[in-house]
């Protein structure tokens, strides 16, 4: 890329031009001891200049340099000048649109454009691609009216060498609606955009994912819908597979994230495991270039994971957003000194971008799958105990019936007794958002193996709670091919009835089948004995407690085994996390810790206590979270009743 000239002309008068030695020798000697020394200074290897490269007395070298390139030009004659030019600036106009005469000049690039994911994910490129380019790949993640558009352009016109001098910004982003696009359709305010630019000879190219404005009137749903198209793009072949840095982007006035803020960063860096952290950094804008305590303060407040500086706070870097502001001579100054630091800034953050930094997606993708593994089956333990935990209720009411009546079954007559049965149920999913409407159930085991964010897979085997043909989810880790994925799922009654004893036993005098009334088989079949056997009351009567308090002790050790395989999961999940107190870990912990302590004989109460220990900013922080995810469900519902009773 052509940014400026650098005119050197040098006589041979300059040099004495004596003992035989002619300008044009001089000229060329001169000319291939800067183009080494240049190379020497890149790093490169290159071809010494021939004499005929430059028709004998004057030549030119083309020396590549970061976001810009400098020709140099040698000849005999004259003296030594320099000059700025600004050809790449101009070989940019001929390849855009202009949007307004300024100053600046405001032109859109001409952009090639293709779909990834039937539209979900688009990719814009300018230029050609060339595979010997270094490529920075850079994820944006903002809300509304942070300034994120501004800051992408600023990346552009900073790559492509732009100065304030030359009175010229370009666009590549468009504006209106989603991605600042004209059509307001919900698919397009969902969708990724990948930016694309290649400048040549420039050693490097540019690729900005970017995320729709989080937080717009559709709320959640968007949202997530937005980390589902993330996630697209991670995983389609000729989608992105690495990345340089993500960039949160936040305004400098902030002095606190607001729920839907925080709710937004969760959401996308809930698609990354903890190897990601040292490639997130902070983008403060609008800022004046003064130190950022508000917004420095907010992020800390948060708890959002971030590469540190040397200081120990989060790494940031300052822009100012008036970049493109139309110029008037009496704020010139002002309006120079912003696009400067603007400037300084991508340098220092460009800079930081080392190769050995870089992230592999494919490890992202593996800490992904196993963090989604071990939230299904954590989901699933919980469940399982609450199931366990009803059961015991019931057993334990059967056993207090027994006792009341101790004196009525050994004079064989009849009574009513009250239990409250429970029982699972496959039922329809409703009033539920988008990401869970589809579940992952196993016909043999009668579990819910993947009932929350079960989204991206078209069939069971491709399911991310499967792993190697088989679930690592439910009891019987049970092949794909006895699962489901549909719009249903099972859930967990508890219905309180009348039951005789005498009905209690026809039921399972007259048929081998599971009748409507199921209580636990041992007790019935002990409860048949009593009446088989009148010479036998009183021993039948402490052979159903026995039974009964072997059921209990049995539901108790079941229940403890549960909760220590709901602990380990935890615990790896906790180990692998970007976000170690996200709100899913932190209820699941409020929900594991009483229950780790009631057996006695775990040793995970303490642990699970000491992952629970957040900071009260970290509790807020997921109190908000999950309020505004409340919210969001809670309008799903509300916009399903009215379509309902319309």
């Amino acid at each position: 890329m052509l940014r400026s000239f650098c005119w050197l002309r040098c006589t041979a008068s300059l040099f004495g031009g004596g003992d035989g030695v002619n300008g044009a020798q001089l000229s060329f000697a001169l000319s291939s001891f800067l183009f080494e020394l240049f190379a020497h200074l890149q790093g490169r290897t290159v071809k010494r200049p021939s004499p005929g490269l430059f028709g004998g007395a004057r030549g030119y070298l083309l020396l590549p340099h970061f976001g810009r390139s400098i020709l140099l030009r040698i000849g005999t004659g004259g003296g030594c000048r320099f000059q700025d030019s600004s050809q790449t600036v101009r070989d940019v106009i001929q390849k855009s649109k202009l949007i307004s005469e300024g100053p600046p000049a405001r032109y859109r690039l001409l952009t090639t454009r293709s779909n990834l994911e039937n539209g979900s994910v688009r990719k814009w490129t300018f230029g050609q691609r060339d595979v010997k380019m270094q490529n920075k790949i850079v994820l944006m993640v903002g809300e509304t009216g942070t300034g994120k558009t501004t800051l992408i352009n600023a990346m552009v016109n900073y790559i492509l060498g732009v100065k304030f001098t030359d009175k010229v910004w370009f666009e590549i982003t468009e504006e209106g609606g989603d991605n600042h696009m004209s059509d307001q359709s919900e698919t397009q305010t969902t969708t990724i955009i990948v930016y694309e630019i290649f400048i040549q000879d420039n050693p490097i190219c540019l690729t900005i994912i970017d995320t729709p404005d989080y937080g717009d009137t559709r709320g959640t749903e968007n949202d997530k819908q937005i980390a589902e198209n993330l996630y697209k793009l991670f995983h389609n072949d000729t989608g992105v597979k690495e990345i340089d840095a993500v960039c949160l982007v936040v305004k400098a006035s902030e002095n606190r994230l607001s729920d839907r803020q925080q709710y937004i960063f969760d959401a996308v860096l809930s698609l990354f495991g903890k190897n990601i952290e040292n490639t997130i950094v902070i983008f403060i804008t609008h800022s004046a270039g003064l130190p950022p305590d508000n917004a420095l303060n907010a992020i800390k407040k948060a708890g959002i994971p971030c590469r540190k500086n040397e200081e120990n706070e989060p790494e940031h870097f300052l822009f100012n957003n008036c970049q493109a502001e139309k110029r008037n001579p009496t704020y010139n100054r002002v309006l120079q000194t912003a696009w400067e630091q603007t400037e300084d800034s991508l340098n220092v953050f460009f800079s930081s971008l080392k190769e050995e930094n870089r992230k592999s997606l494919e490890q992202t993708e593996s800490v992904l799958k196993e963090s989604k593994r071990l939230e299904a089956c954590i989901s699933n333990l919980k469940d399982r105990i609450d199931f366990v935990e009803r059961k015991r209720e019931e057993l334990t009411q059967i056993q207090k019936a027994l006792e009341e009546n101790q004196e009525k079954i050994k004079r064989n007559e009849n009574f009513t007794f009250t239990v409250t049965k429970c029982y699972k149920e496959k039922v329809s999913i409703e009033n539920a958002s988008r990401w869970d409407r589809k579940a992952t159930t196993c016909s043999v085991c009668k579990e819910n193996c993947h009932e929350y964010n079960c989204w991206c897979a078209w069939n069971t085997e491709w399911c991310e709670v499967m792993k190697n043909g088989r679930c690592t989810v439910c009891p019987g880790k049970c092949h794909y091919t006895k699962h489901v994925r549909e719009d249903k799922k099972y859930v967990t009654h508890s219905e309180e009835i009348m039951v005789t004893f005498d009905d209690f036993k026809k039921q399972y005098e007259s048929s081998n089948s599971e009748s409507d009334i199921t209580f636990d088989s041992n007790a019935v079949e002990n409860v048949k004995k009593e009446f088989e056997s009148s010479k036998k009351q009183e021993e039948e009567k402490t052979s159903i407690e026995k039974r009964l308090k072997e059921e209990l002790t049995k539901n108790e050790k079941e229940k403890a085994e549960l909760v220590e395989e709901a602990c380990t999961s935890i615990m790896k999940l906790s180990e692998i996390a970007l976000k170690p107190d996200s709100a899913f870990i932190v209820q699941c912990l409020d929900f594991l810790i009483p229950r780790a302590e009631e057996p006695g004989k775990l040793n995970y109460a303490q642990k699970l206590r000491e992952l629970r220990n957040i900071q009260p900013e970290s509790q807020e922080r997921v109190n908000a979270v999950t309020g505004y995810a409340r919210a969001g469900l809670s309008k799903i519902k509300g916009a399903v009743t009215r379509t309902n009773n319309m």
